[in-house]
């Protein structure tokens, strides 16, 4: 924003993306959205997107700068599109949240020397834009015949809501079924925003998949 004189980062995600055992905690600021003051390089504010991330879910595309009308005014408005599906509003001056933010538990699955974080962030505008988290409605079933073989395959992962993270293969479990993935949703295309009508254009893609973890070989890992 010149007028501001603020620069809006999109940061990354933690390394690894889908095992944080020896990162423990948030890991701020990874996948962040985090405004700079471009003449002082001071952080202005920042908000996390997701906590100790482990799907790969860093924001994957520029933050949208755009002004919006909420109960006639007229605010400065940043969205950062996200693999999630969501659409994170802010006040670009401040960092307030357009609309509440919930923290919301998420679920909790043992992993090796792992500990997820029991939260994640949640907006509760604008709705999401990609399907999240596994449902049987979202099989195939174009006959019944072919509704009970996906129901049966589906049996085979590790199944559940969004942040729904990746475990060790187990018994016959292959992994945890993700969705969106890290190619799901907006991605990195991102958004456009037309201020003569004031619409946001935000193309989203449904690709799910299989995220599993594997114990490390001394040989190949130091």
């Amino acid at each position: 924003d010149p007028a501001l004189g603020y620069i809006y980062l999109p940061i990354g995600e933690a390394t690894q993306d889908f095992y944080g055992g020896h990162r423990p905690g948030a890991n701020l600021f990874a996948t962040s959205l985090v405004a700079v003051d471009a003449r002082t390089g001071k952080r202005v504010w920042h908000f996390q997107i997701t906590h100790h991330g482990l799907w790969d879910y860093d924001p994957p595309c520029a933050p949208i700068l755009h002004d919006v009308i909420i109960g006639g005014k007229r605010i400065k408005a940043v969205t950062q599109i996200t693999k999630q599906g969501f659409l994170f509003a802010f006040d670009r001056v401040t960092g307030k949240p357009l609309w509440p933010i919930q923290e919301r538990p998420v679920p909790q699955l043992p992993v090796p020397g792992d500990s997820q974080w029991p939260t994640q962030p949640f907006p509760t505008k604008p709705a999401p834009v990609a399907r999240q988290g596994y449902s049987d409605d979202d099989l195939i079933d174009f006959t019944p015949e072919l509704k009970t073989e996906a129901l049966a395959i589906a049996q085979h992962y590790q199944r559940g809501p969004i942040y729904t993270p990746p475990i060790v293969p187990h018994d016959d479990i292959l992994g945890t079924w993700v969705d969106p993935s890290m190619q799901g949703g907006p991605n990195w295309p991102g958004g456009a925003f037309d201020p003569d009508t004031g619409m946001m254009y935000v193309p989203a893609r449904d690709v799910p998949m299989l995220a599993y973890l594997v114990p490390g070989d001394p040989a190949k890992t130091d």
